[in-house]
């Protein structure tokens, strides 16, 4: 369960900011729908199953979502990389203290029934800065500090305080790279005690936190979903898959994996003749859906399909494991290519404990205000961005106090909320000569 996500000098976001999953205990509605955690030094906080972050375009949502998944990738594969290899580093490139100023990212969640702080900064080739800290009993307990510096003979040093909590193998560090974290380089060396202790910090990042990022359509034959049904999944997941593009009114009676031989045209492709030397695949899989019709059942491929239903089919497998997993899924724009009212439901999902009984989060990114309904979100489930002298602001609608009774949807149209483009009509002049104003054309 995530409670927490900081980051700061990242892309567009130049100073810190957070997004937190933590309910305010003052707003009442859908109180059935929070996470009830009991968790050491956090009592009487409840956690929410779904936030949605909103604003115009350019203003920055989609970077809290590359600056998870940077986290994500670093923490995964930074041990993996040679020593030569430059880490993700895009800081903040519009004012000149920014531009070598390390990007830090920040993360409080849980796994297996403990809160964990993960935090590091980093440039291009330093990890300068990386800290572990566990809250089993409601105090923190250090597990690692790391600081990297320069010394005065130009060359690194790195500097590694491990704890009674959990030893640092002295065998290790000289494997260590400045490029890599050392939670990284525990995780590959499952042997050591040390490494044993922070399996659960990795499994969250590895399985507990799921980003997808959707945007523009991507034809595949044989999508994540397409996996999941030829086998790769559970039962609850080939079932759910089957259920939602059932229910979703599209007109698809069933789902299936089928293979089809390679056409002629491509065996004698260049493209197949590179494979020369390996066995030359005979056939390869492809997802298609059955339709209804006056004839029977007719069979769709799935590049045959809208863009519409291509999506909510990708979405479905994600869903699926999110919900079974109890894991942490961030949607990067949820509402392209869907009707606002399959995306109502897809929320829905994570928000009823009757569905979503393992405690999974949904985190997204959309333009949609009909997305803001209260009868949907509460009032802190909403985040809001906009940009102020070109950096990134991220802030919660819960800032702006707005009452019980107020639209959402209304108020954040009318740029009540901030977090709306300004565009002058007709973009400022059309072809009939009119400047700023409304015209009919």
């Amino acid at each position: 369960m995530l409670i927490k996500f900081e980051l700061e000098n990242f892309r567009s976001v130049r100073d810190s900011m957070e997004l937190s999953l933590a309910a305010i205990n003052y707003y009442k509605e859908h109180r059935d729908e929070l996470l009830e955690k009991t968790l050491p030094g956090l009592s009487g906080v409840r956690f929410l199953r779904a936030a949605a972050i909103f604003g115009p375009n350019a203003s920055g949502k989609s970077t809290v979502f590359q600056g998870l998944r940077t986290m994500q990738d670093i923490v995964l594969r930074s041990a993996s990389m040679p020593s030569s290899t430059e880490l993700p580093y895009r800081p903040y490139l519009l004012d000149e203290s920014s531009r070598t100023k390390p990007t830090s990212f920040f993360v409080a969640f849980v796994s297996e029934g403990v809160r964990y702080e993960y935090s590091f900064s980093y440039t291009a080739t330093i990890v300068t800065e990386e800290k572990l800290s566990a809250f089993p009993k409601g105090r923190e307990q250090v597990w690692f500090v790391r600081k990297t510096s320069e010394r005065q003979n130009g060359n690194l040093g790195t500097h590694i305080n491990g704890s009674s909590f959990l030893r640092v193998p002295a065998a290790l560090l000289p494997l260590l790279n400045d490029n890599a974290l050392l939670l990284s380089l525990l995780a590959n060396y499952p042997k050591y005690e040390g490494s044993i202790k922070v399996k659960p910090v990795v499994d969250w990042f590895a399985k507990g936190l799921m980003m997808l990022d959707r945007g523009p359509k991507t034809i595949s034959d044989y999508p994540f979903s397409g996996e999941i049904l030829d086998g790769e999944g559970t039962e609850f997941q080939r079932s759910f898959i089957q259920n939602m593009i059932r229910k979703a009114d599209v007109g698809i009676s069933e789902t299936k994996v089928e293979r089809v031989p390679f056409p002629e045209e491509l065996r004698r492709s260049d493209l197949l003749n590179l494979l020369e030397e390996h066995e030359q695949p005979e056939e390869y899989k492809t997802v298609v859906f059955e339709h209804d019709s006056q004839f029977g059942k007719v069979k769709f491929n799935i590049n045959d399909e809208s863009d519409g239903t291509y999506q909510l089919f990708s979405l479905s497998g994600h869903i699926a494991q999110a919900l079974e997993g109890g894991a942490t899924l961030f949607v990067d724009e949820i509402d392209a290519s869907l009707h606002p009212i399959l995306v109502r439901e897809v929320v829905r999902c994570f928000l009823s404990p009757g569905s979503n009984s393992n405690d999974a989060q949904l985190v997204f990114t959309a333009h949609n205000p009909c997305l803001l309904d209260e009868d949907l979100l509460r009032r802190d489930q909403v985040w809001l961005t906009e940009k102020s002298q070109g950096a990134t602001e991220l802030y919660p609608l819960s800032e702006y106090s707005p009452r019980n009774d107020e639209s959402l949807v209304s108020g954040y149209l009318l740029g009540r909320y901030s977090a709306t483009p300004l565009v002058p009509a007709c973009f400022g002049r059309c072809d009939s000569g009119c400047e700023g104003e409304a015209c009919g054309d």
